[in-house]
């Protein structure tokens, strides 16, 4: 996907969902590989959700801004481990 949008590493990107928007800095790497599903390509991006060291984030900019408000019907769960976003 970095290559289709000509991202490279260390480049800062808007990652948006519904939910709200974050810009971060991209670590382009060969272990997240586009998947082919019902023949089609489906992107995959991971974002690490935790603070970081003090002054080296910028406040606001949390992987729980994209989360969505919604939850497993049975369980109650959140679902904030997988969701659709813009890069």
């Amino acid at each position: 996907m970095a290559e289709k949008k000509g991202i490279k590493a260390g480049d800062v990107v808007k990652v948006s969902s519904n939910s709200g928007y974050i810009k971060a800095k991209a670590v382009v790497n060969k272990r997240i590989r586009t998947l082919k599903v019902d023949g089609r390509e489906i992107d995959t991006i991971g974002i690490p959700i935790h603070w970081a060291f003090h002054g080296l984030t910028l406040k606001g900019y949390i992987a729980n801004t994209l989360t969505p408000f919604v939850g497993d019907a049975n369980t109650q769960t959140p679902e904030f481990k997988a969701f659709l976003v813009n890069v």
